[in-house]
């Protein structure tokens, strides 16, 4: 109980920290432009990868089915 305690009172009483100056600045800046643009770039990898991963379990069970 005591150590939830010591954590909530750690979470309130560090009001003080804020985001970073990418999360906390200017939608408009260019480091922001640019974290958008490489989240959006590791999107498409990861469906890509999962994509690809999908289809190649659909070959193997079709293949599977023909022998």
């Amino acid at each position: 109980m005591r150590l939830l305690f010591n954590i909530l009172v750690l979470f309130f009483i560090f009001d003080f920290l804020s985001a970073c100056a990418v999360c906390y600045g200017d939608p408009d800046e260019p480091a922001v432009k640019a974290v958008q643009a490489g989240i959006w770039f590791l999107l498409g990898v990861v469906s890509f990868v999962l994509s690809s991963i999908a289809m190649f379990i659909y070959n193997i069970i079709k293949k599977s089915r023909e022998v």
